[in-house]
């Protein structure tokens, strides 16, 4: 596949530094755009700003665009290859592509709703010991109301994503996927991909 050989002189370990790189590359850029509107809006710059969920771009449409873009240039890679110990290599590190992008969601998934799940926990508790410690009073339904609000906030309002957000992951993706294809690969045939 013409490829540059950059993490030592295996074809098979290359594919697997160009698909590691290639997936990691995605989710730091859509990250970081996201982070850079919320500032360019006026929000204050936080670390944790970097890990938050939802918003535009989405990354998990992102990874999942880049994965596919990268599977079809690797079978691309492969079309009119002869050699079925390079085929066995480029076939294997499609397997690792699919499971390491299934694996970057599911994770991802797992501790977000967990984090959702514990902040949710939390403004429960932290209602009732405020209604155990000043009894019912009148200004208890207010603390219900803004705690309900923050749980709204944390458990609904970050689930999911608009239509834009998803259309913004799938050009970040592709554009993402490509970088890699030209750095590694060389091949500018491939910028056409990004125009179709």
């Amino acid at each position: 596949g013409n490829m540059t050989l950059i993490f030592g002189d295996s074809l098979y370990y290359n594919l697997i530094f160009f698909i590691t790189v290639s997936v990691i590359f995605t989710w730091l850029i859509t990250q970081a755009f996201k982070v850079f509107l919320k500032c360019w809006i006026g929000k204050k710059f936080s670390f944790r700003m970097f890990l938050a969920d939802g918003d535009f771009p989405s990354t998990h449409t992102a990874i999942v665009t880049c994965g596919v873009i990268l599977i079809l240039f690797l079978n691309a890679c492969t079309f009119y290859e002869t050699d079925m110990s390079v085929v066995s290599q480029f076939n294997s590190a499609k397997d690792f592509l699919i499971m390491l992008t299934l694996a970057s969601i599911v994770v991802r998934d797992a501790m977000g709703q967990r984090h959702r799940q514990d902040n949710t926990n939390r403004n429960l508790k932290n209602l009732k010991d405020y209604v155990k410690e000043i009894g019912v009073e009148k200004n208890v339904i207010e603390h219900i109301d803004a705690t309900f609000e923050s749980i709204d906030n944390e458990a609904i309002k970050r689930v999911g994503h608009l239509k834009h957000e998803v259309y913004g992951g799938m050009v970040l993706g592709a554009l993402c996927a490509l970088y890699p294809i030209i750095f590694f690969f060389k091949r500018y045939d491939w910028l056409l991909v990004a125009i179709i």
